[in-house]
C-alpha cells in the first residue's frame, strides 16, 4: 500500500522521471486488509489497487524480491540482478510475527499475502473452530470472515484493546 501511495502521490505532485515499482508478489498491488475477508469468502478474487499504472507511466516489476541495497553505488539487488536508482523508498511492509514452535504444524496458518488467502479459503469452508493471534486490522478482518463462514472465532491480542495499533 504505501508503495503504490507514494507512486501514485509522487505522479500527482508532477514528477516526470521514471517510477518502478517492484514486488516480491507475483500479483497486482492489492490492499491487505479487504483480501483477507473478500477473499477468505469467495466474494472477490483479489483486493489490486484501482490504479492504472501504465496511464501513470509506473512501470511494475512484478515477482521480483528485493534483496539488498548498496547506498554507495546507487544499487538496489533484486532477485533479478541489479537495479539502479536516484531515489530508493523502501516500502517493504511488515511480516507476520512467527510464533515459536508453530512452524510446519498441520493447521497452523500465516495470513500475509493473497496465495495465504486463497489457501485459507477451504479451511473457513470446513468450519472449523478458529483461535486468531493477532487482533489489528488483517486479523479483525480474519476474524470477521471466520464467523460469517460459520466457524467458532477466539481471538488472542497481546494489546490492550484490538486494533491497537
Amino acid at each position: 500500500m504505501a508503495g503504490v501511495q507514494t507512486a501514485v502521490a509522487l505522479r500527482e505532485q508532477g514528477f516526470t522521471g521514471p517510477v518502478t515499482l517492484i514486488g516480491a508478489e507475483p500479483h497486482q498491488p492489492y490492499d491487505r486488509p479487504p483480501l483477507s475477508k473478500a477473499v477468505l469468502l469467495g466474494t472477490a478474487e483479489g483486493s489490486a489497487f484501482d490504479v492504472d499504472f501504465e496511464a501513470l507511466g509506473i512501470t511494475l516489476r512484478l515477482g521480483c524480491e528485493a534483496l539488498g541495497v548498496r547506498p554507495a553505488e546507487h544499487v538496489l539487488d533484486t532477485s533479478e540482478g541489479p537495479v539502479p536508482y536516484d531515489v530508493l523508498v523502501l516500502a517493504t511492509g511488515a511480516e507476520p510475527v512467527r510464533l515459536p514452535g508453530a512452524e510446519g504444524v498441520p493447521g497452523v496458518h500465516l495470513l500475509r499475502t493473497l496465495d495465504d488467502a486463497e489457501r485459507l479459503r477451504p479451511v473457513l469452508a470446513r468450519q472449523h473452530d478458529v483461535v486468531v493471534v493477532g487482533a489489528g486490522w488483517i486479523g479483525a478482518e480474519f476474524a470477521t470472515a471466520a464467523r460469517e463462514a460459520g466457524c467458532a472465532v477466539t481471538v488472542v491480542e497481546a494489546a490492550d484493546r484490538p486494533l491497537a495499533d
